[in-house]
């Protein structure tokens, strides 16, 4: 463990936005606090000094066993360590960052740190995660309601132009063919504008931080539901508890729930069930996608995650596939240290799992 140098320590703390404290884990006390950490809490510095519990008791329900396990874990080595957690007032709640060492004094083990009140932060990140995950839900309803059309449009114009053709009409026939031309183009702009990005908010580098897994998930079905898509499919979302907290990079997270549903989608009929369900375990929380689709034929299974050409296909409605999401998807999901896999049956439909550590 590192040495304390406590005057310094506390020079810094004395003249620190963020609040800075020592702990005495030995006697149960707190040897400095600075004002910040007064401010942070609302709670006067006596009032903490001479019952440090009260700490623990402005602390959000929901995260109470978090902090104990915080609190144990920041014992076990002399490292760095990292927590966030929620303080919870009468009319609001607040989000702080704590930053903590186990170091010693002499004989006496010390806990030293500093807390920041990260409230604007996290709810900032919270409107961009859910913008971010709202935008792409928009992209495949707009693809959706895009592609029909233009296809239409696109089919309709080949079959005059077989017609006018007869005529010899170049006029009739160059115009035709402009429409055609014009409609293969955006086909193919909104197929682009769809695949580069999802590539381009799925890059390979994540930032975890505590998520509730729950309200996540809920989040994006409600939206997917009150969409022209979620009209035609039966979506639901269940899950074995009200919230299930995770070390979650949510935006790339929800991309992948995202583009899982989106493949439920494209491979149900309309009318046909989508179900996405979170369950908790011990150590381990299992989300499971599922839907009673075509499936997954036999020959295409083995290279489904591996960027294989062959393993494209086109929705019922001949919507194009992503090319490269599924393997984007693994990607994501093995950098939160977790497995997904797959079971599908012709006919039957397709579940797609997904376990994460908690």
């Amino acid at each position: 463990m590192i040495e304390l140098n406590k005057e310094l320590f506390c020079n810094l703390g004395n003249h620190s936005a963020d609040g800075y404290f020592i702990f005495d884990y030995t006697a149960q006390n707190f040897s400095y606090l600075n004002k910040s950490i007064s401010k942070i809490w609302e709670l006067g510095l006596d009032e903490i000094m001479a019952k440090p519990q009260l700490l623990f008791e402005r602390v959000h329900p929901e995260d109470s066993e978090h902090v104990k396990s915080c609190y144990k874990e920041c014992l076990k080595d002399g490292t760095e360590k990292k927590y966030e957690f929620r303080l919870l007032f009468v009319d609001r709640e607040k989000y702080v960052r704590v930053t903590v060492f186990a170091v010693t004094d002499g004989e006496v083990k010390h806990l030293v740190g500093t807390v920041e009140d990260t409230t604007i932060m996290r709810h900032n990140k919270i409107h961009i995660e859910q913008i971010n995950a709202r935008k792409n839900i928009t992209l495949e309803v707009l693809a959706h309601d895009l592609k029909e059309p233009l296809a239409m449009m696109k089919l309709t114009a080949s079959s005059m132009k077989k017609g006018v053709a007869q005529t010899g009409d170049e006029q009739m026939i160059n115009s035709l063919a402009f429409i055609l031309d014009m409609c293969e183009r955006n086909l193919l702009l909104v197929r682009s504008m769809i695949n580069r990005e999802f590539l381009k908010s799925s890059i390979v580098e994540i930032g975890k931080e505590r998520a509730d897994l729950v309200w996540e998930l809920r989040d994006v079905v409600r939206f997917y539901k009150r969409s022209k898509l979620g009209k035609m499919k039966n979506i639901k979302f269940t899950s074995s508890a009200e919230q299930i907290y995770l070390h979650l990079d949510s935006m790339k997270f929800m991309q992948v729930i995202n583009n899982l549903i989106s493949n439920s989608i494209k491979f149900t009929a309309d009318h046909g069930n989508i179900t996405l369900h979170a369950e908790e375990y011990e150590s381990t929380v299992l989300i499971t996608v599922a839907d009673n689709g075509v499936g997954i034929p036999d020959e295409l299974q083995a290279g489904l995650f591996d960027h294989l050409p062959e393993t494209l296909r086109p929705g019922l409605k001949g919507e194009e596939s992503g090319g490269f999401g599924m393997g984007i998807i693994k990607a994501i999901v093995e950098l939160h240290q977790g497995k997904i896999w797959f079971k599908s049956k012709i006919g039957i439909g397709t579940t797609f799992y997904i376990e994460l550590p908690k």
